[in-house]
């Protein structure tokens, strides 16, 4: 009789499998717990502890974990590892999913694809970028239930925490903006409408300079590649989905 592996295994199974990884815990005493707790067998124990870590690692691993663990892990992965962990773990799912399916006896998995895809459509275009993580990290928590973060904000220290963030930025050319902002004369080039408000520093209208082509995906940092927004369209330009 096949075991059924729903939400209640594979929660336990992530924490015996983060205990393992962070060496407080052996393998075998991890799969200990989910045996004598759970009533699992120790193949299914294995695989979800096994394949756990190798996530982690971004390497390929062989035994299929069901779409209902493979989210669960991600979405834990993402909100307590962080984006270059659940990177590397869509890569050894990706690779996982190839491994089967160029199996004799496999066959496709349409639904872990899916799921893979679903999941790098929340990673931040650059993972360093502050802005970028924290977005992604809001569509990470709306993935789970608002009663599994009204769980997690009861255990949260309620003070914002300071921290340092070492990142690569590229070095601009004034003079590109500077054009750019001229040759606006105050008018945004997406919406067309004048700047809403003017800066304190200068007495010029507010306009961000956006690059058409990101420099972080090879545009250059010339006049043409540049457009000057209001901040609303310079945010969706970001983050909206009908941008063009």
């Amino acid at each position: 009789m096949t075991q059924i592996i729903g939400q209640k295994e594979a929660e336990e199974a992530y924490v015996q499998a983060v205990s393992v990884w962070l060496k407080k815990a052996s393998e075998s005493e991890a799969i200990g717990v989910l045996v004598e707790r759970l009533g699992m067998n120790r193949a299914s124990a294995s695989d979800m502890i096994r394949n756990f870590s190798q996530m982690l690692k971004g390497e390929e691993y062989h035994r299929t974990l069901s779409e209902l663990v493979t989210r669960f892990y991600f979405e834990r992965i993402c909100l307590e590892f962080g984006f270059e962990c659940l990177k590397k773990a869509i890569q050894a799912t990706m690779a996982h999913i190839e491994y089967y399916e160029a199996l004799s006896s496999g066959g496709n998995r349409p639904g872990l694809r899916k799921l893979c895809k679903e999941f790098e459509a929340i990673l931040p275009p650059l993972c360093q970028d502050p802005v970028y993580r924290f977005q992604a990290e809001v569509d990470a928590a709306l993935m789970n239930s608002s009663e599994d973060r009204r769980s997690r904000l009861e255990n949260t220290d309620p003070n914002s925490n300071r921290v340092v963030i070492r990142t690569f930025a590229f070095r601009r050319n004034p003079d590109v903006v500077a054009e750019r902002l001229s040759q606006a004369n105050g008018i945004c080039d997406r919406c067309l409408s004048p700047a809403p408000f003017n800066r304190k520093s200068n007495g010029r209208p507010f306009l961000e300079v956006h690059h058409t082509i990101p420099l972080a995906e090879g545009g250059q940092d010339v006049v043409e590649n540049t457009m000057a927004l209001c901040p609303n369209c310079h945010r969706e330009a970001h983050f909206g989905e009908d941008w063009a």
